[in-house]
């Protein structure tokens, strides 16, 4: 009931806020910047939404904290935890493929204040990009997911789901799409291992801007930084080849690796004071 309820005010949201932002950009030109229009959307319409459950609905008394975002000094410590994590992944990926030589750095046109402006850019467009898809996808209706089904089962329902909208990406094949899958199980528990969707979002984040820090397409979607190019020239199936890293046998291991991880004991249950309130009522 719950579920529904937030899918129907998450679409209503969505849907006025598009009829909103189309009478007051008609006929602008956004250019690089449109890109991230229909996420700020899907991220206003799904943090509304699941804050208005939670606020009128479920009754939390901090509906921002009960949907994994307090706005406390610990957040930027989540938040840098989960970049951390995405840093490490990516990273380890490419120096594997550097050491072997499938990957090789040449120049490219460009200036630093230009590599400055696109990576900025970048860093602007995917945190919100990082966190439409991170409340959409863990936010209030996972968390309710979580609490109707069998966690595991939650998590393999998200990462399908997570996996199937990146089905039209360039070049999506089924390799790709199950990385990307593994990619939502991993984010799922980084979300509830920590029970901060700061962390989710930070890992995200991460994930995507150093794969554009090393020239490489993300998901498909090539986004070319000024100043120098990485050529990948090792076999498709292990690098990913045209659809990036996320299209690869490497990044398979790698995923699968730091899933064990996460997932490695039981996850913690709900915040304390959360599930005090709950008991209450």
């Amino acid at each position: 009931m719950r579920l529904a309820l937030f899918l129907a005010v998450a679409v209503a949201f969505a849907i006025a806020l598009a009829l909103i932002a189309g009478a007051i950009l008609s006929g602008a030109s956004w250019g690089f910047w449109g890109l991230g229009l229909p996420h700020a959307i899907i991220a206003l319409a799904t943090l509304g939404a699941g804050l208005a459950m939670g606020r009128w609905f479920d009754r939390e008394p901090d509906p921002l904290a009960a949907l994994g975002l307090p706005l406390k000094p610990g957040a930027v410590g989540a938040a840098a935890r989960g970049a951390a994590l995405g840093a490490l992944l990516i990273g380890v990926l490419m120096a594997v493929q550097l050491a072997v030589g499938w990957l090789r750095p040449a120049s490219d046109a460009g200036t630093a204040a230009a590599w400055l402006r696109h990576m900025g850019g970048m860093a602007a467009l995917f945190t919100v990009a990082a966190a439409s898809e991170e409340l959409l996808f863990r936010g209030y209706g996972f968390q309710r997911l979580v609490e109707w089904l069998d966690v595991k089962l939650a998590v393999l329902v998200d990462a399908v789901l997570f996996g199937a909208i990146h089905v039209n990406n360039p070049r999506a094949e089924l390799l790709p799409l199950i990385n990307i899958a593994l990619a939502g199980v991993l984010l799922a528990g980084v979300y509830l291992r920590t029970r901060s969707l700061w962390a989710a979002i930070g890992l995200h984040w991460s994930w995507n801007w150093f794969t554009t820090l090393f020239d490489r397409p993300v998901s498909g979607i090539e986004i070319d930084a000024p100043g120098y190019d990485f050529r990948e020239l090792g076999p498709d199936l292990l690098t990913g080849g045209a659809f990036g890293p996320e299209g690869g046998l490497l990044m398979t291991f790698i995923a699968l690796a730091a899933i064990a991880w996460v997932f490695r004991s039981p996850f913690p249950g709900p915040q304390k004071e959360a599930a005090s309130v709950r008991r209450s009522r």
